[in-house]
């Protein structure tokens, strides 16, 4: 009776343990839901890189981030960042072992970074209409949105550059930027100039020009520009 007993306690406190070890999603109230490899068929992180200067990602370092994947599933504090030349999330799994998500599975990733100014937000998306060179996978920073959506394209690739005395060769990444407007499916690269605004607002033309009238315009500071998107979105 007593062994009868025993076992049947064991069974009862075993039963959490089983349940946890079958959840791929480790969750604890201080950090939120963690990441596993397996959760995401990540893959073990290699560095490709070690022969090229600069860095892949859009900030070196990892952030605590929210990260949501194409099929809905959320995670909250994971460490990770964004490999901008493969177009790929690197992240920190809970058992601390460097990862990445593969091309196209991820939606968005929402992260903080401390800076001298002060805590600046990003929101990085996937799955934008193919433009230009660019693809439903490639991450995009929302800069604003809204029924005018404004979206900052950062790319990084590897060139690679020789010394004409003593020959040697070097490769660095190189960034290139360009901005988007996207108006009901149609992806548009901003043209930073007053008629490129007028023309996909026409729809608000009159409040528009008031603005414009009433406000100077640097159409290369990304901040006002912001702010007339979202004036825009607002009426």
């Amino acid at each position: 009776m007593k062994k009868i007993l025993l076992l049947t306690i064991i069974v009862i406190f075993s039963l959490p343990l089983l349940r946890a070890q079958a959840n791929t999603i480790n969750t604890t109230g201080k950090f939120g839901s963690q990441i596993f490899l397996s959760d995401v068929y990540g893959r073990a992180f290699e560095n490709i890189y070690a022969d090229v200067n600069g860095s892949p990602y859009f900030l070196a370092d990892y952030k605590y981030a929210t990260i949501t994947l194409t099929d809905g599933r959320k995670y909250s504090n994971v460490k990770a960042k964004i490999n901008l030349v493969e177009q790929e999330l690197v992240f920190i799994a809970a058992n601390g072992i460097e990862g990445y998500i593969g091309k196209g599975m991820v939606a968005s990733i929402a992260f903080a970074d401390t800076t001298k100014q002060g805590i600046k937000s990003y929101v990085f998306q996937t799955g934008f209409p193919k433009v230009d060179n660019q693809t439903n996978i490639h991450f995009y920073q929302v800069l604003a949105s809204g029924k005018a959506t404004l979206l900052k394209s950062i790319v990084k690739s590897i060139g690679e550059h020789g010394n004409e005395l003593s020959g040697e060769k070097s490769k660095d990444f190189m960034e290139r930027e360009n901005s988007y407007v996207m108006i009901g499916s149609e992806m548009k690269r901003l043209k930073k100039e007053k008629d490129f605004f007028m023309s996909i607002m026409a729809d608000q033309a009159v409040p528009m020009v008031q603005y414009f009238a009433n406000n100077k315009i640097n159409f290369k500071n990304e901040e006002q520009l912001v702010k007339l998107i979202e004036y825009y979105n607002s009426l």
